[in-house]
């Protein structure tokens, strides 16, 4: 067991959504708006006839916004909390009210199960937000739902665009995204996004720089096949953001409060090197109007090693944290497929959709940690320059993952009114762990079935309402055996959602709500009756309303906005917590981005922008101690020169000071201001 609570302490996985919006701001291009969704379904079939709640973020919205990594694109997702600990070096997110930073997809694969990695922006086309329990098509994951982000991909449409950022806290960044046939017939292209990043942080000494390229080539000798190969490089360094002790920011302290750039760590440690590898491929082939097949591959390497601090550590006081670290070094290695089959065809007045797939996962991890401690330090004075003393190994380990999934979905569209889907998965996993120190060895088994089914009713007034009921199932390896002496089975989780869609008809705005009821049981806790087993005894309900809207009104106006009211509480449970709020869910969020477009206002080639977020009370932790209510703007001006376009970013306009989240120990700060400029040019 403490192999995987020590893994799991330093990380503390469908054919996807395609969202295709003009790169310009003005009202010509913008009736030019499609937007398709093959996510839910892994069919080609539109977003507005999916019965699930679904949000998809196009790389036009992020990069209006700058968004610098997956957690700021998250930033005004209905019903996601994101960038929990700061810049950590890890993407990290909660959906839901669910922690589903380890079921994170590119491309419809899952990626690193210990999302380790963090995925860089300026290769992706879009992200896309899947609500709610989706295991029929994405296997082991936990209830809260799906990030699926998507990779630009080579086609023959040129690509030259060029940027460069400049900002507050040290922010350096130069991108190219360079692409477009490479042969006169048009039936081979090539497209390299690139991107160099420098950046410090609102904590004192922290900081990252960054290395980027994902190569594509795409051979797409007819209609019916297509071809791409795909690359990706990125190397990161970067000294991590450390939480600030509860007493002086949560709780009063005689010393005095915490400034928001305190560090804990020490500067003069090495920084955490992360280095990523990922080739695969995408396959699809039409054999007819009828009959298509898809595949796709990926293999993936990622090596990290460096310092990770740990602080405040247990015995601190308010002028005396202590510290400890340990020299991590990991080895990750992950190889995921997945194949599909897919028949459509009619009979009377229905169109039928017959999809049956097959996905493939084998990872593996080698990692170790060298213990060293730190002095203490004071954080209302803190000096630095202590040098880490060598306490010895702490741990080490080899874990293996490897999964397969056989599953098949269903669609009926009857009479062009009625929708109904049907789907089912058999899944079989097999995990292993070997605490190389104890040399010893836990293997597991897990077997399991997840169904989903959902029906919908299409108006011509562009309302879509629905009701649909989804499983999802997670593994729950490393924990102590039941009583019984067998290895506890997956966690289970039920949704059930009725819905409305609506879409108008040019197709340029969109709105979406939803009401819907999680339920997670076969949690794993102690047996405080048995120590040494365990029981299935926690359980968890999350219940909630989201309303979204997004797109163009009118000439003059693009929007972004949300809603979510979630009631997520702990049902059962044997530490005390019966009845709490889950950790880090507010009760109330709300989010609304708002472009005004210069063109239709006579300023031609300008387009301003104001943002705001607000996200509610939170639990920071079993203490009870709460994260209070914040709200933050943002803001940003766009004005095209001709042959080059400026743009200036405000994130946190007044300089709000606010926390991002909280545990049983520290508490993590908002950023403060940060203001960017940033030039492009496209030849």
């Amino acid at each position: 067991m403490k192999t995987i609570v020590l893994a799991a302490a330093i990380s503390t996985l469908p054919t996807t959504l395609h969202a295709q919006e003009s790169s310009k701001s003005g009202s010509d291009q913008a009736e030019d708006i499609v937007v398709t969704a093959t996510a839910i379904a892994k069919l080609d079939v539109p977003l507005a006839e999916t019965p699930q709640n679904i949000t998809v973020i196009t790389q036009e919205a992020f990069e209006r916004q700058n968004a610098t990594s997956v957690e700021e694109i998250l930033r005004y997702v209905p019903s996601v909390q994101a960038e929990l600990s700061g810049r950590s070096g890890f993407d990290a997110f909660l959906v839901r009210g669910f922690d589903q930073s380890r079921y994170q997809f590119r491309d419809g694969l899952r990626l690193d199960p210990g999302f380790l990695q963090q995925q860089e922006p300026g290769g992706l086309a879009s992200i896309e937000v899947v609500k709610g329990p989706a295991s029929v098509l994405f296997g082991q994951i936990a209830p809260g739902g799906v990030v699926n982000m998507t990779n630009r991909v080579a086609s023959s449409e040129r690509v030259a665009d060029f940027a460069t950022t400049i900002g507050t806290d040290d922010f350096y960044r130069l991108s190219a995204d360079i692409g477009g046939a490479i042969n006169s017939s048009g039936t081979l292209s090539a497209r390299a996004p690139i991107v160099y990043l420098n950046r410090g942080d609102t904590q004192d000494f922290v900081g990252a720089e960054r290395i980027f390229v994902a190569p594509s080539v795409t051979w797409q000798p007819s209609d019916a096949t297509t071809l791409s190969l795909l690359g990706l490089y990125q190397r990161d360094d970067y000294d991590r953001t450390i939480g600030a002790p509860l007493v002086g920011t949560l709780r009063p302290s005689p010393a005095g409060p915490i400034r928001r750039s305190l560090f804990l760590g020490e500067p003069g440690l090495d920084p955490l090197m992360s280095e990523q590898v990922q080739i695969g491929y995408q396959f699809s082939h039409r054999f007819s109007d009828a009959i298509q097949f898809r595949s796709r591959l990926r293999y993936s390497d990622l090596s990290l090693e460096g310092p990770i601090v740990q602080a405040p550590r247990g015995g601190s006081t308010p002028t005396n944290i202590t510290r400890r670290g340990f020299e991590f070094t990991g080895d990750r290695t992950m190889l995921s497929t997945d194949n599909q089959l897919e028949a459509v065809f009619g009979t009377g007045n229905v169109e039928h959709r017959v999809m049956i797939g097959v996905d493939y996962q084998d990872f593996t991890d080698r990692n170790a940690g060298e213990l060293f401690g730190l002095a203490p330090i004071n954080p209302n004075a803190p000096v630095y320059g202590a040098a880490p003393v060598p306490l010895g190994p702490f741990f080490s380990a080899d874990v293996g993952l490897e999964q397969v999934g056989l599953y098949a979905q269903y669609r009926a569209k009857i009479a062009e009114r009625f929708i109904i889907v049907a789907g089912v998965r058999q899944s079989d996993s097999d995990t292993s762990s070997t605490d190389v120190l104890a040399g010893t060895t836990r293997t597991q088994d897990d077997s399991d079935t997840s169904f989903n089914a959902a029906v919908m009713y299409l108006t011509d007034a562009g309302f879509s309402p629905y009701l649909s009921y989804s499983q999802s199932f997670e593994p729950q390896f490393g924990f102590d055996p039941l009583t019984s002496g067998e290895t506890p089975p997956p966690s289970q989780g039920e949704q059930i959602e009725a819905g409305l869609r609506w879409q108008s008809a040019d197709g340029r705005l969109s709105a979406q709500a939803a009401v819907f009821q999680i339920d997670q049981t076969n949690i794993v806790q102690g047996d405080p009756a048995n120590p040494g087993f365990s029981v299935l005894i926690g359980a968890q309900r999350h219940k909630g309303v989201e309303i979204e809207l997004s797109g163009r009104i009118g000439e003059v106006l693009i929007v972004q906005a949300g809603y979510t009211y979630l009631d997520a509480k702990v049902r059962a449970s044997n530490n005390g917590d019966v009845g709490l709020t889950s950790l880090n869910v507010p009760e109330n969020s709300a989010s609304m981005f708002l472009t005004l477009d210069g063109d239709a206002l006579g300023a031609a080639g300008s387009e301003g922008s104001i943002g705001v977020r607000h996200v509610g009370e939170r639990r920071a932790n079993d203490a009870l101690d709460i994260l209070p209510a914040f709200t933050v703007f943002d803001a940003a001006l766009r004005h095209d020169f001709g042959p080059l376009e400026a743009a200036l970013n405000v994130k946190n306009l007044f300089d709000e000071t606010y926390f991002i989240g909280g545990d049983f120990r520290a508490v993590f700060f908002g950023e403060r201001r940060q203001v960017q400029l940033t030039l492009l040019t496209g030849f």
